[in-house]
């Protein structure tokens, strides 16, 4: 259910989901002797790195930079950035009281370890962000911050508990479930937007920014991704920004679209056409839903990202390739990912647990690479397969019928 506070309206998880959290991080620090988290702030990639500061404390947000000092017993602190006084936060939330806000310098290392000073008997220390992010392998934890924990701890051993993050965060409570369905009902909205305001001599950045706007008028946050790729011919890829070229019949628009909703993040991916889209796009999409007609049958307990994978991969034919492409949901950098094909044992052999959230949308091509189809929505893991959290239909959007002169020039 949807907490809120009934003068700010923000979406606020219980104190019972704060309780479930703590006392499982709390057990896989245990099972790995860690008498310590920190967490330290990283905004990259659409606030995705900031997703294990924000589960453990419930506050970030908009590039917010948060850390988090967990310990295994005593109290949870959260260091701010120095821009946002305490008394916001404490607004804003009843999780953590112990907010301490970084001084001259914006320096999060030092505040962390005279908190983790004040803990005391502090042998292992765990550090998320070292290596093995789902979406940056190489770790996004900087290196000035590793150099002044060696420094300021020199007795303390540093232990990378970015896998142990992973596995707490990666079965989702019911609260986390309605959070997420909340996001996707902002993506849907969006959806709405574009399908209303696509149409020829529309710039491109105008519809973009209109979706942004419904996102954030219906109570979700930024940052909110939408990667963007519109046009005719297609585009060979997505990019991070709109032009302002205006919108043409016949283009093709393949936005990802998401919305954060409490940190959130849900997603849809949904093609659209300005006018009828050509026969062998629809083909095309025929071949893309049943490769995810396969993806939902097979998202069950139990069942190997690797397998899932194989079985997308093998669906292509003469005239099209499919790939898989899916990954999981949550606040941000969830695993397990596989874009086109799992890139390593870990993501092969990840198991899929009842009530994990993924973003399910293989991708078609034709055999020259000159058009794509995908389409996808925020799901979720059950004994039956994947329940969908969107209410749209699957279809390509054609917003008005193509011209005889136009059909004329395909």
């Amino acid at each position: 259910m949807n907490h809120h506070d009934n003068l700010l309206g923000i979406p606020k998880f219980s104190l019972a989901e704060r309780e479930r959290r703590w006392k499982q991080v709390r057990r896989l620090m245990a099972r790995d002797d860690l008498d310590a988290l920190f967490v330290p702030p990283n905004t990259g990639l659409f606030d995705m790195f900031q997703a294990n500061a924000r589960y453990l404390t419930g506050l970030g947000g908009n590039h917010c930079m948060i850390a988090a000092v967990f310990p295994r017993e005593g109290e949870v602190t959260a260091i701010s950035s120095p821009d946002v006084d305490k008394q916001i936060w404490l607004e804003r939330q009843d999780w953590v009281t112990d907010i301490r806000n970084v001084s001259r310098g914006w320096g999060f290392t030092g505040e962390a370890v005279e908190r983790l000073k004040e803990l005391g008997h502090i042998k292992r220390l765990g550090v998320t962000g070292l290596s093995g992010n789902t979406r940056y392998p190489e770790g996004v934890t900087s290196h000035g911050t590793v150099e002044r924990l060696r420094a300021m701890l020199p007795e303390v051993e540093l232990v990378n508990a970015n896998a142990l993050m992973e596995e707490a965060r990666f079965v989702k409570s019911s609260e986390e479930i309605e959070f997420l369905r909340a996001g996707v009902v902002l993506v849907e909205r969006a959806i709405e937007v574009m399908a209303a305001e696509s149409r020829p001599g529309v710039p491109e950045n105008v519809v973009y920014a209109h979706m942004i706007s419904s996102i954030v008028e219906g109570g979700g946050e930024l940052p909110s991704m939408i990667l963007w790729s519109a046009g005719w011919p297609q585009p060979p890829s997505n990019s991070y920004l709109p032009t302002r070229r205006p919108l043409r019949q016949g283009d093709i628009i393949l936005p990802e679209i998401e919305a954060r909703w409490g940190g959130y993040v849900a997603q849809n991916t949904q093609p659209l056409s300005i006018g009828r889209a050509p026969a062998e796009y629809h083909e095309m999409f025929a071949l893309q839903q049943e490769a995810v007609r396969i993806c939902y049958d097979m998202l069950r307990p139990g069942e190997r990202l690797g397998a899932i994978a194989d079985r997308i991969n093998g669906l292509g034919n003469k005239e099209f390739d499919c790939r898989i492409l899916m990954h999981g949901r949550g606040l941000g950098d969830d695993s397990p990912l596989a874009v086109y094909g799992v890139r390593d044992e870990t993501m092969a052999n990840w198991v899929m647990e009842e009530s994990s959230a993924f973003i399910i949308k293989p991708v078609v091509w034709n055999k020259d690479r000159s058009l794509r189809v995908c389409w996808g929505d925020t799901v979720v893991c059950t004994a039956v397969g994947a329940q969908r959290l969107g209410k749209r239909p699957a279809t390509i959007i054609e917003t008005e019928k193509f011209s005889d002169e136009f059909i004329a020039t395909i």
